[in-house]
């Protein structure tokens, strides 16, 4: 593949990169989100429990007692469907993490292929290089050879 379409694929790589972290750090928000509302109403639970059981300092009269059961019954209802949030939230967390994880696998890879290819070119152009003084020192040693027996045969 030449080089500028490694480069066009590891720039698409890098967005998909940078995509995926985009959509982790929603998913890391959303579980986040879900946490606190759960624990909002566990607490706002805890509150009615005691009402719901008479263990508030309070006078409450029996309807009063009685709607706050409801409304516990109803808050439990709540928690449920908030539990069940929460673990659709973790579980699109770690899908959306190993998806970011692959995407950064995948442009490391690309990375490291543009630089073996990178230092293979190197190589190759060093040894081109390198041919290309070895060819040039014979040249001048062949230039030198012929200089010095040219030059002896005229002093003879």
């Amino acid at each position: 593949m030449p080089k500028d379409q490694l480069a066009l694929v590891q720039r698409l790589a890098e967005r998909q990169e940078t995509e995926a972290g985009a959509r982790l750090s929603v998913a890391r928000d959303a579980v986040d989100q879900s946490q606190s509302q759960l624990s909002q109403v566990l607490d706002y639970r805890k509150d009615y429990y005691r009402l719901a059981t008479g263990t508030t300092d309070q006078n409450i009269d029996s309807n009063r007692l009685r709607a706050a059961r409801n409304f516990l019954s109803e808050l439990d209802d709540i928690i449920g469907r908030q539990q069940l949030s929460l673990r659709q939230a973790e579980l699109t967390l770690a899908q959306q993490q190993a998806a970011w994880i692959e995407s950064k696998r995948r442009l490391a890879s690309i990375k490291n292929l543009r630089n073996k290819r990178r230092l293979e070119s190197d190589r190759s152009e060093e040894k081109a290089a390198q041919r290309l003084l070895d060819d040039l020192f014979a040249v001048k040693q062949a230039i030198h050879a012929t200089t010095t027996a040219r030059d002896k045969g005229v002093q003879k």
